[in-house]
């Protein structure tokens, strides 16, 4: 009695730290279920870089097109009719675009560095497991090539994100200083704007296509259909709309990337 006591004692005391075997010594299960979290950590932040690069782009888009309507030649005026007021040079405060696109781009910049920052931690936890020489004997060319590809994935989405939080710094968060920008219900971006010139100051993504779609959501309704709390970045597929009841008495309609959902009420997009 003695005896099993003694086994029993030690045995406990191996897994005191709570570690789990199969972790020390993973296998074929543990390396699968590694590739699967990667891959949808991949898929996620790729659909919320997708919407950031997109709002960037038509933010390019705006500012140079202010500016260049500023630069242009007035027309003739009758005479002695006063001069047509001539438009600003720069977005402000009062300019509708600048707050709605400000604040969508800080939103989805926010969840994109969260997301990109998941799938670097995973990635390295993936590259672990199947090093280990109790996995890559069992690992077969296509598990393997999955791999390699989405690590791959990973390394693109760690080069993109401070691209696009050096051009938010540039660009954007200048303009905004001493504006209040805000969410307001707004309609998505289906297709990326091409890239005006840099000096226009245009971000560039060349992503592949997403699976996911992100939004965004405010108002503390619900998004429909299966009443999920709105929450800021969303990552949706297939129809959805916003309800400010659980009971979700709206009506699902398609989504692009950036699309801000929330109370009708407070509507007032500024595309």
């Amino acid at each position: 009695m003695a005896l099993v006591l003694l086994a029993s004692g030690a045995a406990g005391a191996a897994r005191s730290d709570g570690i789990e075997s199969s972790i020390l010594a993973p296998g074929l299960v543990q390396a699968n279920e590694a590739v699967d979290r990667l891959e949808r950590l991949v898929d996620e932040a790729e659909a919320i870089g997708v919407a950031l690069f997109r709002v960037q782009n038509q933010f390019g888009e705006q500012r140079a097109a202010m500016a260049a309507a500023a630069a242009a030649k007035p027309p003739p005026s009758a005479p002695k009719a006063p001069p047509p007021p001539k438009p600003p040079a720069s977005p402000d405060c009062t300019t509708p675009w600048l707050l709605d696109l400000g604040a969508r781009s800080g939103e989805l910049g926010r969840g994109f560095r969260d997301a990109v920052q998941s799938t670097r931690v995973q990635g390295r936890r993936v590259e672990n497991v199947t090093v280990e020489a109790t996995v890559q004997p069992l690992l077969d060319p296509e598990t393997n090539h999955r791999v390699t590809s989405l690590l791959a994935r990973v390394d693109d989405l760690v080069r993109s994100y401070p691209e696009a939080a050096s051009w938010q710094e540039r660009y954007i968060e200048p303009l905004l200083k001493g504006c209040e920008p805000a969410l307001v219900p707004a309609a998505g971006i289906p297709d990326a704007a091409p890239a005006a010139a840099k000096d226009n100051g245009s971000a560039v993504f060349s992503g592949r296509r997403a699976k996911l779609i992100a939004i965004l959501a405010f108002g503390g309704g619900w998004l429909c259909p299966g009443a999920v709390p709105a929450a800021g970045v969303m990552l949706v597929s297939g129809e959805v709309c916003y309800s400010e009841s659980e009971i979700c008495d709206c009506e699902p309609a398609g989504v692009s990337p950036a699309m801000v959902l929330g109370p009708e009420a407070n509507a007032g997009s500024a595309n």
